[in-house]
């Protein structure tokens, strides 16, 4: 009794669910390739759940609709039963089903509809990429030495094989033999990068040929192919043997036909030729990969989005052998005017997305430079408060030191001297009305300065007890004796000045009050934080 086959879940379509490595795997395959995940899937069970793989076969141009042998599920073997031929119906007896005959041209019908489906689908043209050629290790001196009697005898054979097929081609009915002889071969070619055998080719073409009208393009086969798939254009590739016998009367009779030259030449067109020698490693490998088996040889390739998405590449055109120009002519308007709407669609659709890219790199920049100036806002409000907190602290500070200075000053001011003294000079201070308008009399020696006169104006200043802070400055000065600040430089919110004549007398240790007033004098107490303030934002007016 047959057992039927495992079970499929009904929810997933005949297929087993997804693992989370393998829902990951269709994740990473749609972000590189914008394909749907039905697509990514058939990809992926393709390749073995190999994400590498999947997106090469992508950009080959693997067709996504090619069914999945490997997870296929098995029939059902309680479902099948034996056919027999009376099944298919009695041609000869009514109602007994389809005849016979009926169902074998059915069969042929359907064989015929899919060789023509598959003759009509053009051929996968892949990427190739040429591999550098390994290095030329050299033996060491002892194993050349060691190997040098075999080199020689080789030599002496190979000489000596000429030889005799020289004297045999001299002989009646053995001319094949000379012919042998005379074949000297190639000399080797050296290797050169894809982009300068491009280029090399271009230019023994020209030497040739004596013309430059065919615009064969200075860049490796990749390069071209890529390029094409990229803008999309139609790819024209010519592989020529120079040691074939056509070579010559197909680049001068074929390629340089005015027709041909004129087609290839119209931007309208939108043909990029490229060209290469079979001696050359990637020549070489594009006729390995095309199956060239006669030369010259021509394909066209471009786009084919009805049979693969827009990134397949199909070979759409052949032509082996050598052909006359209007020919050749011929079948690049065929192959041009059969897929321009095919490549126009696939210009249209990638100029919309073009499009749509350059619209969001242009709103991410916008949201950019919107963060920038947010950014840059945050940073120079935060740097306001930084400045803010550095000044209030520095103003902190030298509210301190000021306090500390006028502590130590009025610690260390000179005494009145005593009444009778005769060395001595008398000043009375008119005091601004903002500390209360009032006149002292102050008597100083004569030795003291006007820096002197300054300090005891500020510490008086200090003194008069206007504020709580003044009072427990000079309880403090009291009860200890205070230091002077270091690195502190006192600056007087005032400055003095004698009325008749004007003079301001600017705080100075070096001139002493008998010089600058004489033994007596009436003087005058003047603020100057508002002038000064004043005299500042008239700077900033006038910049």
């Amino acid at each position: 009794m047959a057992t039927p086959g495992p079970s499929v879940p009904a929810s997933t379509g005949g297929q087993l669910p997804l693992t989370e490595e393998q829902q990951e795997a269709v994740v990473q395959f749609t972000t590189l390739t914008n394909e749907d995940a039905e697509s990514a899937q058939a990809f992926l069970r393709r390749s073995g759940w190999s994400v590498t793989v999947a997106v090469s076969k992508f950009f080959d141009g693997e067709d996504p609709n090619v069914p999945d042998l490997d997870h296929v599920p098995p029939p059902q073997a309680a479902n099948i039963q034996p056919q027999r031929l009376a099944d298919f119906g009695d041609p000869f007896v009514a109602g007994g089903g389809p005849g016979f005959h009926d169902v074998i041209e059915q069969a042929r019908f359907a064989t015929g509809s899919n060789n023509r489906r598959a003759a009509e689908r053009t051929e996968v043209a892949r990427r190739i990429v040429v591999s550098p050629p390994a290095p030329v290790v050299r033996p060491s001196f002892f194993t050349a030495l060691l190997l040098s009697p075999l080199s020689l005898g080789y030599r002496v054979l190979s000489g000596l094989w000429r030889a005799v097929q020289y004297i045999l081609g001299l002989v009646p009915g053995l001319s094949a033999f000379r012919r042998m002889a005379s074949g000297a071969p190639a000399a080797p070619r050296r290797y050169l990068n894809p982009r300068d055998a491009a280029a090399r080719f271009k230019r023994e073409f020209e030497e040739a040929t004596g013309s430059k009208a065919l615009p064969f393009v200075e860049m490796g086969y990749t390069q071209a192919y890529d390029k094409a798939k990229t803008d999309p254009k139609y790819l024209v590739i010519v592989l020529m043997a120079p040691e074939h016998d056509d070579t010559k009367s197909y680049a001068r009779d074929t390629l340089l036909h005015p027709d041909v030259v004129e087609f290839i030449n119209n931007p309208a067109n939108n043909i990029m030729l490229w060209g290469g020698s079979v001696r050359d490693p990637e020549a070489y490998q594009v006729s390995l990969e095309h199956r060239v088996t006669k030369f010259p040889f021509m394909a066209t390739i471009c786009v084919t989005p009805k049979e693969g998405g827009s990134t397949r590449m199909g070979t759409v055109k052949r032509v082996v052998g050598p052909v006359s120009g209007a020919y050749f002519t011929e079948q690049l308007r065929q192959v041009t005017v059969k897929y321009a709407d095919d490549l126009a669609a696939v210009r249209a659709v990638r100029v919309a997305n073009e499009a749509t890219r350059n619209i969001r790199i242009e709103q991410d920049n916008a949201y950019e430079r919107s963060l920038a100036i947010d950014r840059e806002r945050a940073r120079q409000r935060q740097e306001a408060e930084r400045l803010a907190r550095e000044r209030e602290a520095e103003a902190a500070r030298q509210k301190k030191l000021r306090k500390q200075w006028r502590a130590w000053r009025k610690a260390n001011l000179a005494p009145e001297p005593a009444a009778g003294s005769t060395n001595i000079v008398r000043v009375a201070l008119k005091l601004p009305e903002s500390l209360g308008g009032e006149r002292v009399r102050r008597s100083f020696a004569d030795d003291a300065t006007v820096e002197d006169l300054y300090a005891f104006v500020e510490c008086y200043n200090a003194g008069t007890g206007e504020d709580e802070e003044a009072d427990e400055d000079e309880e403090e000065t009291q009860s200890e004796k205070v230091a002077k600040p270091e690195g502190y430089t006192h600056k007087y919110g005032f400055r003095i000045a004698s009325m008749m004549p004007r003079e301001v007398h600017e705080p100075s240790e070096d001139k002493t009050l008998l010089q600058a007033i004489g033994k007596s004098a009436s003087l005058v107490v003047e603020e100057v934080e508002e002038s000064v303030s004043g005299e500042e934002s008239g700077d900033e007016g006038s910049n």
